[in-house]
């Protein structure tokens, strides 16, 4: 298997909560299962205070850029604020929140203090 992935977060709550919203889910699965060790680099722009915080910030700030970056056909790619649409373009489908460290997994967080990212 694989030893180990080097990925990021969309967002970390003050309490340690890691969130994370993907199209297909391949992003956040690597996070909480197969590789032995899990390396995730988050930037300070990516800290919420709460998980309703961290929530908006990934609608706000994470998805609409991303969105565009991907040329995808979305309200959020052309408006630049979530809809909550129903387009078979929607990144926003696979919603994780990692409150602890998964039983198989070796998951290391490395918070820098400058912005990394959406």
């Amino acid at each position: 298997g694989c030893e180990f992935y080097l990925a990021s977060s969309n967002a970390l709550t003050e309490d340690g909560r890691l969130v994370n919203i993907d199209g297909t889910g391949n992003r956040v699965m690597g996070m909480v299962y197969g590789p032995r060790r899990v390396i995730l680099v988050v930037g300070s722009n990516k800290l919420a205070g709460s998980l309703e915080a961290a929530l908006e910030r990934i609608h706000r700030e994470a998805c609409p850029p991303n969105a565009r970056r991907l040329k995808l056909q979305t309200p959020c790619a052309a408006t630049g604020e979530c809809n909550d649409c129903s387009s078979p373009d929607r990144m926003c489908k696979v919603t994780t929140i990692i409150e602890g460290k998964p039983g198989a997994t070796d998951l290391e967080v490395i918070l820098v203090g400058e912005k990394l990212g959406y």
